[in-house]
């Protein structure tokens, strides 16, 4: 039988009153530890006593036991955090007539032992030598530091995993010793290691290809193996092979990913070829792929409150010609646009370099504007692991109408342009922590295909600043954005619309209307030449996945900075953390307009 929602809503409310109803599971006997506060926590879960205090199946005859071992484990414990000249008492008291046992941990710590002496000996060729200063650095027991057996044997484990990131894949220790001194408190710490020699990188096996041509994985590899031709424009002689690294492999691996070709991707080295050969002087490496579709069919609906709904059918072929060139098309529908778009994509070359062109028809209707642009374009981009660069020619075609103007405007541009943006954030779905900096220059001259002579300047800086997690504001998330443009004419007119700037919704300035805030013209709120507006917002957790949101806006777009009047708009809302980003629902006031709108929006726009 189906369950309407409200009945299972019900069940669920049901079984949770009943849960938290619930009595607690008793206790099976007390437990007090009087021990330095670092040391309370590992004595609760790493003795038996701690563990079995509240454990189901507890025998009473066994707590004797745990007693006589509890003073064993506690004294490792202490020993472990350095404490080498501390002593551990444990003891029980006889329980009154129904009352528990009471146990009691007793931790008198004396002096802590600290690193008085360190000897670090690597021996090894020239090139770990000149890693010696970093491997000192990410030692983590220096000399007066307190000394603990854990970060001695992580120590060793962490030298040991950076030699071999750096293709010194037979590093091991000669020895080792920790010499402590409990009377004087103090740790003579000694460290022999033999690297052996630098391995270069060796051959390649990819597995998985079917659709696509090896060459796509082979162009964006980092690195030079043994036996290899050599590469246009590279100094090094053919059979020059660069020394194993493991952060190349992590930087093909990000290659492969964002190339558009792969849904999995893996590269990892053969250590099991290394092992088996003592003579080997390379690193075979192995690449597995799991091949996306040569052709794609998409279709997708949405909803914003600047744009309203929205409607997207497209398709790809990522192996145009079977050259491996990455076709996409589409027809965009929203409310105030209306967009046909198609561009070819060259794959992408071990310099990160790759070409694209395309073209885009666009009918735009808001605040009263509307425009019929024609765009084409072609130019060179180039993607670094955090970063992109595009160089562009572009010409637009654009003709305008405005409510009060008699004829319809028409106006031209063949723009060169460049654009730069980074991105150094821990996710590009939801990001938490990091930064995205966006940076365009473009111009044109009259009588180079443009009806105007103009340069364009556009920048936008977005940070995320995670909160403390031991602060009042554990948890929450600040996020900051600072956006400016400008426009060096002596006119806006026969200015592309594209060129311009305007603002106001819900991914600027909030508690306007979607492109609201501008030039005002012939009954319409068109782009001007300068823009500049700053956001703060603060996000704090009130449930799993859920935000509770309060921020500020200002900023405005005119046609001059003499003209320039910010505006503010200030609120709150809902954030939610959804698979496809963060949904943003908020309730805004904009002070100039004196009103309150709502908008939603989806992710942020970078």
């Amino acid at each position: 039988m189906a369950r309407s929602p409200a009945a299972a809503l019900a069940v669920a409310a049901l079984l949770a009153a009943l849960a938290w109803a619930a009595p607690a599971r008793a206790a099976n006997y007390e437990l007090a530890i009087d021990a330095p506060e670092e040391l309370i926590e590992p004595l609760r879960e790493r003795t038996l006593l701690g563990r079995w205090r509240d454990g189901p199946g507890f025998d009473r005859e066994q707590l004797p036991l745990f007693v006589a071992r509890a003073k064993e484990e506690a004294g490792a414990i202490v020993r472990a955090a350095g404490y080498f000249s501390g002593s551990v008492a444990v003891s029980v008291d006889e329980p009154r007539a129904g009352a528990l046992p009471r146990v009691r941990i007793e931790v008198n710590a004396g002096a802590r032992t600290t690193v008085n002496r360190v000897e670090l000996q690597i021996d090894g060729p020239a090139a770990v030598q000149r890693m010696r200063e970093a491997l000192e650095a990410r030692w983590p027991l220096p000399e007066g530091a307190f000394f603990r057996s854990d970060e001695w044997e992580q120590g060793k484990r962490l030298l040991l995993d950076i030699l071999q990131q750096h293709g010194f894949l037979r590093a091991r220790v000669v020895a080792s010793q920790a010499r402590v001194d409990p009377q004087l408190t103090a740790a003579s710490l000694s460290l022999h290691i033999d690297t052996g020699p630098q391995l270069a990188f060796g051959p390649t096996t990819i597995k998985g290809l079917a659709r696509y041509d090896r060459s796509i994985v082979e162009a964006l590899v980092p690195w030079q193996a043994s036996g290899d031709p050599g590469r246009a424009g590279d100094d090094r002689r053919a059979g020059d092979a660069d020394p194993y690294s493991f952060d190349q492999l992590l930087a093909l691996q990000g290659r492969l990913r964002a190339s558009g070709y792969f849904d999995g991707v893996s590269v990892l080295p053969d250590l099991a070829a290394v092992e088996a050969d003592p003579a080997r002087t390379t690193v075979p490496i192995l690449v597995e792929v799991t091949e996306r579709k040569t052709q794609r069919a998409m279709f997708g609906v949405g909803y914003s409150t600047d744009e309203g709904p929205r409607g997207l059918l497209g398709y790809e072929h990522r192996n145009l010609l079977g050259r491996g060139w990455q076709f996409e098309s589409g027809v965009l529908w929203q409310s105030v646009r209306r967009r046909v778009f198609a561009s070819v994509r060259t794959p992408q070359k071990a310099s990160g370099h790759y070409y694209q062109a395309g073209a885009r028809v666009e009918r735009l209707d808001v605040q009263g504007e509307l425009t019929d642009k024609r765009t084409l374009f072609a130019g060179q981009g180039k993607h670094a692991e955090d970063s992109e660069i595009f160089v562009s020619l572009q010409y637009q075609i654009e003709q305008r109408a405005l409510p009060l103007s008699v004829a319809d405007d028409g106006r031209r541009a063949l723009t060169l342009g460049y654009a730069w943006n980074r991105r150094r954030l821990d996710s590009t779905v939801d990001p938490r922590a990091g930064y995205s900096i966006s940076t365009q220059v473009s111009g044109a001259a009259r009588g180079l295909g443009s009806d105007r002579s103009f340069a364009r300047l556009y920048a936008r800086l977005m940070r995320f600043w995670p909160m403390p997690r031991q602060s009042a504001l554990g948890d929450g998330l600040l996020i900051g954005m600072v956006e400016a443009g400008y426009v060096l004419a002596a006119s806006r007119r026969d200015i592309p619309s594209e060129n311009l700037f305007r603002t106001g919704g819900a991914q600027s300035i909030r508690g306007y209307d979607y492109l609201s805030l501008g030039v005002p013209e012939a009954g319409a709120i068109v782009g001007g030449r300068v823009l500049a507006l700053a956001s703060l917002e603060y996000q704090h957790p009130i449930a799993p996945k859920w935000y509770g949101a309060a921020f500020v806006d200002v900023g405005n777009a005119a046609d001059r900075w003499v003209d320039f009047r910010a505006v503010r708009g200030y609120g709150a809302g809902l954030r939610w953390r959804s698979p496809v980003g963060p949904v943003s629902l908020d309730l805004a006031y904009g002070q100039a307009v004196q009103r309150w709108r709502l908008h939603l929006a989806v992710g942020y726009a970078f």
